[in-house]
């Protein structure tokens, strides 16, 4: 089914650069034939077909890249969502954990949605695949611990 999508998302962006390729060539050689009164099929529209398969070329182009950044960006959400979604369950189990390991794994998940917040979303431009990782991701050096803000919090 995954395969079938691909081949029919490719079969469209192909389609639509055809598509508009003969369009521009079909357009300009019948405004040249008209212009230049000879026949639309004539040597003198080789130049409007060339264009139209250049036009044609840029619009897949155009298509590929236009394709890879909605990919990127599903690849975006869907990292997102496995990391907010393992968090949120982690803080639904916590009422049934005594208080100092709910203020714990509370700490724990709100660090990981953070990091999630951090990390993630700037990197829409970066290759997504290595945000998959199922470790909860360690803080970095210098950021204030979860559980020393509980601490403070608490005193």
């Amino acid at each position: 089914m995954h395969y079938n999508s691909q081949v029919r998302s490719l079969s469209r962006r192909i389609g639509i650069s055809i598509l508009l390729g003969a369009i521009i060539a079909t357009i300009g050689a019948v405004i040249e034939a008209m212009v230049s009164h000879h026949s639309v099929i004539a040597v003198e529209s080789f130049d409007d077909i060339a264009i139209g398969i250049a036009a044609g070329i840029v619009v897949f182009a155009y298509e590929q890249r236009r394709h890879r950044a909605i990919l990127n960006k599903v690849r975006v959400i869907a990292a997102m969502n496995h990391h907010v979604r393992n968090a949120l369950q982690a803080i639904s189990y916590a009422p049934y954990t005594e208080q100092e390991k709910q203020i714990h794994l509370i700490g724990e998940s709100v660090q990981r949605i953070q990091w999630a917040l951090r990390e993630i979303l700037p990197a829409e431009e970066s290759a997504p695949d290595a945000l998959f990782s199922h470790s909860t991701p360690a803080p970095k050096s210098g950021s204030r611990s979860a559980t020393g803000n509980e601490k403070k919090i608490r005193a």
